[in-house]
């Protein structure tokens, strides 16, 4: 689902976001959850999170947004970790610059291509149609989980795409998540 979002866009550039993996949830401004898989997207002022729910186990939290305190870049090419659980994080990004009429005709394909597609919400935020973040779920064999995000900048001709894959290091692992049913949309927060 799409979302046209009432306030500033925070964002200015692909070289000020931030990568996390342990920043607690912030306010987001759209949201939605796989019915019947512990996941939650979130669109924030400062771009997203992806919260990952594992039983016994805390939260994961991707964050990549330009947070005040997250020291770490974005990281480029990506990055893998071992997580608690057997469950292996790998996340690869790249940055692409383009013509501001590339970069218009690359958001309205990626907002034609995510139109009713189940696990996708987006947004675009005031001042210009094209500022854009956008988030895309989905599982894969084995509770392998995936998704992607895109973060468009008119004002600088980027788009930032990230890929995110959760994989069970161990097949036998009980931490495994379940596999998606739908998209339910939540309630919109102010995060003014």
């Amino acid at each position: 689902m799409h979302h046209r979002l009432d306030l500033p866009y925070l964002d200015t550039s692909a070289e000020q976001l931030r990568w996390s993996l342990d920043h607690d949830a912030l306010p987001a401004l759209a949201a939605a959850r796989p019915v019947g898989f512990p996941m939650q997207l979130r669109i924030l002022g400062a771009s997203h999170q992806v919260v990952l729910s594992r039983a016994g186990l805390p939260d994961l939290i991707e964050t990549v947004a330009c947070v005040p305190g997250v020291a770490t870049p974005l990281p480029s090419p990506g990055v893998s970790r071992a997580l608690e659980g057997g469950l292996t994080y790998d996340l690869t990004t790249t940055v692409v610059e383009l013509s501001a009429a590339d970069l218009r005709a690359r958001v309205d394909q990626l907002l034609t291509d995510l139109r009713g597609r189940r696990g996708a919400l987006s947004a675009s935020f005031p001042g210009n149609s094209y500022a854009v973040t956008a988030l895309h779920a989905e599982t894969g064999v084995d509770g392998e989980v995936r998704w992607r995000t895109w973060h468009a900048y008119p004002q600088h001709g980027q788009v930032v795409s990230t890929r995110t894959h959760i994989r069970l290091t161990n097949p036998a692992s009980p931490a495994s998540p379940a596999a998606p049913a739908a998209l339910q949309e939540e309630v919109p927060c102010d995060a003014r």
